[in-house]
Formats: C-alpha cells, sequence, structure tokens
C-alpha cells in the first residue's frame, strides 16, 4: 500500500499521507528553530538575559527547547489523522515551555507549529469549528502568556499588558490565518471530494450501462444466430429429405430440390457469418460499420445485378435517423430481398422508404413469383430472421408485419415512432 491512500466514506474523500505529514512537520521545525536560534543566539554571552541561568545550564535550555518544538511539530503528524489529538499536543507544548523555560518572549517559533496545527483541525470540519478553534487557541495563548506575566513574573498590569500585546502580535496573526485558510480549503477539498466523487459514480454506472448494453447485444446476435442456423439447418434437411424421397420417380424435381439446399446452405452461410462477425471483441481490428439506410441503394444494385428488378423509393429526410433505426432498416431490406430471390424468383420488387420526422416506415413488397415450382418453394420456406427483426422493432416501441400482399406476392412492413407522442389529458388522468 503506497503512503498516500484514499478512501470513500459518506460521500466524502479522506486522504491521510503519513509520509507528506512528516515532511511538512520537518520544515515546520524547521522553521521554528530558525526562529527560536535568531533569539537565543544573541544572548548567549549575556548571563543576565539568559532564563533560568541559576538552575538550568544553556546547553541544557536550549536542548528542552528544541525538544519542545520537536513535540509540538509532533502534534502537526499527529492531526493529519487525529486533528483534535494533534492540536491539543500542539497546545501542550506550547504551554510548558512557556511555565518550564520561564522565557516566553522566546517561544514565538510554537507559533508555526500551533497555527499548522489550527489549520489542519480547522480544515476537517464545518466553518463553525474552525473559527472556535481559532478563537480558543488565541484565548489560551493569551491566558498563558498574562499568568506568566502577572503570576510568575509578578510583573504590574500595565507591564503585561505590554508584554501581552508584543506577543500577541506575532502570535494572532499566524494562528488566525491557519484557522481562516483551514476552513476555506476545507470547504474547498470537500467541493471537489464530492465533484470527484459524482464523477466516479456516474464513471461506474456508464459502465454498468455498457456492460449490460454488450449483454443484451451479445445475447441477441447469439438468438439470433441460435434462430437463423436451426431454422436453415431445418429447412435445408427437409428439402434434403425431399430430394431423397423423389430422386427415383421425379429426378428434375430431385434437382431443382437440390439447387434449393445449394441456395439455402448460401444463405445459411452468410447469415451465421454476420452473425458470427457481431460476436467480435469490441476491441477487434477489421470490423465493418452497421450498414444503414444511406446503404440500401448499394444493397439494391447489388441485386439488380444478379437480375432482380427493384424500384426504390425514399420519402423524408433519412439522412438523421438514429444509427439503431437506421440499421433495423437495412437489415430488414436485405431480410426481404434475400426472400424475394428465394421464392419469388423473377418478380418485380418494390422498396418504400419514408419518415416524416415523427414516425419511420419501411415497405417492401414482391409481386407473386413467375416460377412454376415458387408454390414449392414457398411451402418450405423458413422466414428466417423475420424473428429478430421483429423483436428489434418492438424493442424500438414499433412493429413488423409480414403476410401475402393484397394482389399477390407478399409484403414485409416496419413502423418505428421517432418521437414520444404527446400524452393527452385523458391518458394522464387515466
Amino acid at each position: 500500500m503506497s503512503a498516500m491512500e484514499t478512501t470513500v466514506e459518506g460521500g466524502r474523500l479522506h486522504r491521510g499521507g503519513t509520509g507528506s505529514a512528516w515532511a511538512v512537520a520537518a520544515v515546520v521545525f524547521g522553521a521554528s528553530v530558525a526562529q527560536a536560534l535568531s533569539e537565543i543566539i544573541p544572548a548567549w554571552g549575556m548571563a543576565s538575559d539568559w532564563p533560568r541561568a541559576s538552575v538550568i545550564s544553556r546547553p541544557f535550555f536550549v536542548a528542552l527547547l528544541l525538544a519542545g518544538l520537536a513535540l509540538a511539530c509532533t502534534g502537526v503528524v499527529l492531526a493529519r489523522r487525529k486533528p483534535l489529538a494533534g492540536w491539543l499536543l500542539a497546545v501542550g507544548a506550547y504551554v510548558a515551555l512557556v511555565f518550564g523555560l520561564d522565557a516566553p518572549a522566546w517561544l514565538d517559533a510554537c507559533a508555526l507549529p500551533l497555527a499548522v496545527a489550527v489549520f489542519l483541525l480547522a480544515e476537517r470540519g464545518p466553518v463553525a469549528r474552525g473559527l472556535w478553534v481559532g478563537g480558543v487557541t488565541l484565548v489560551v495563548g493569551g491566558l498563558v502568556n498574562w499568568v506568566w506575566a502577572v503570576v510568575v513574573s509578578g510583573a504590574p498590569a500595565t507591564e503585561a499588558s505590554v508584554f501581552l500585546v508584543r506577543v500577541l502580535a506575532v502570535f494572532a496573526p499566524l494562528v488566525s490565518a491557519g484557522a481562516v485558510l483551514g476552513v476555506l480549503h476545507g470547504r474547498q477539498s470537500r467541493r471537489a471530494d464530492a465533484a470527484r466523487v459524482e464523477a466516479e459514480s456516474v464513471r461506474l454506472g456508464q459502465e454498468r450501462q455498457l456492460m449490460q448494453a454488450r449483454e443484451t447485444e451479445r445475447a441477441r446476435v447469439a438468438q439470433e444466430l441460435h434462430d437463423v442456423a436451426a431454422q436453415h439447418l431445418a429447412g435445408l434437411l427437409s428439402l434434403a429429405d425431399a430430394a431423397v424421397d423423389l430422386a427415383a420417380d421425379e429426378p428434375a424435381t430431385a434437382v431443382a430440390l437440390v439447387a434449393e439446399v445449394r441456395a439455402e446452405g448460401r444463405f445459411a452461410a452468410a447469415s451465421i457469418y454476420g452473425a458470427l462477425s457481431d460476436l467480435r471483441s469490441p476491441g477487434a481490428q477489421g470490423v465493418a460499420p452497421t450498414p444503414g439506410v444511406d446503404q440500401i441503394a448499394d444493397l439494391v444494385n447489388t441485386w439488380g445485378a444478379r437480375g432482380m428488378t427493384v424500384d426504390l423509393r425514399f420519402v423524408g429526410d433519412v439522412t438523421e435517423l438514429p444509427l439503431v433505426v437506421s440499421a433495423t432498416a437495412y437489415r430488414a431490406v436485405q431480410e426481404a430481398l434475400a426472400n424475394a430471390a428465394k421464392y419469388a424468383r423473377g418478380s418485380t420488387v418494390s422498396v418504400s422508404v419514408l419518415t416524416d420526422g415523427a414516425q419511420f416506415t419501411l415497405a417492401v413488397e414482391n409481386g407473386p413469383s413467375p416460377a412454376a415450382s415458387h408454390g414449392e418453394a414457398g411451402a418450405t420456406g423458413l422466414g428466417w430472421g423475420l424473428t429478430g427483426l421483429r423483436q428489434r422493432a418492438a424493442l424500438l416501441g414499433g412493429a413488423l408485419s409480414a403476410g401475402p400482399a393484397e394482389h399477390g406476392g407478399w409484403r414485409l412492413s416496419v413502423q418505428i415512432p421517432l418521437a414520444e407522442p404527446a400524452s393527452t389529458g385523458a391518458e394522464t388522468a387515466h
């Protein structure tokens, strides 16, 4: 586990960095020692100005001062995890140095670790707590120095007041700045943490939706593959059985049925290949873009080159159709033309693509087959793919219908709404 670890608790991010806390404490300690030495070094050779000169040697005095500063800076480290305990440790170290060394005028260096401890406590709570801890620290500092000046030193009230003003002039700005900056930084950090939590929640939600969509699509493709394979194989077996049964008595019909088997096998191979290509992993290379309405003309041209007569008509702007609607329309035309080629060879096919902005309509109709064997082929027609297309249309709020046309032949129709219908008052009341 790294020195900096982040956890989420109650919707907030809490950071604890032990290594960084010690680094901050070391910097604060170094600055405090430098400030303390600026007071001690000039007085080193003047015994009259040295506190407790008769009780404590100067080297031991300096050692105690540095130990007290180190203890106060340890409060900075503790405040990273336990702000209140760290603040109490820093305040306690300051009070002990004031009364233990009997030299509060030399303890301006303690103001810095106190200010940092106040900052760390103020940033972890509400505004009121930050201002409260800053005020309490100022009161404690002023009271300790006043008690020392009046009770320990026995100074008159006037001199004690001047001394207190001098101490607070150094002490108060740092502590006040620590409290105010802690409050501001805490509010900003909580806002940033809340934004990060929300962004992470949105990201996880999007990932779940994406995974669900992938699983749904893979399940749909798997079902389509199952339907295609099962229906094709059933049709191929039926045609093959019929060809075997008729081979001896009606060889011409048997040969025609074998031709149907070959054609059906080609369609089965193409369909299964298309379904399997949809099951490729999302990162697979070479996956062709999803075909849509704009590729219907190419599809018509392909069948036209094979001898099919197709009349294609567009009404309305189909360039702005949703991708899923456009892909469904392409698949429907593909299915209808393939079935017309198999079961109505030689007939004319009309394809109409209409949209008015509110609804998309597709109609594919072929006339009756002029081929004599159409009745027999139609009897063994498989209708493969229509189930999957009907499910796609239903998922989009639309419908697919397929059946005999009014004047013979076959008609496939797809209607998909492009906008939510306005709800009426009766519907709302209901």
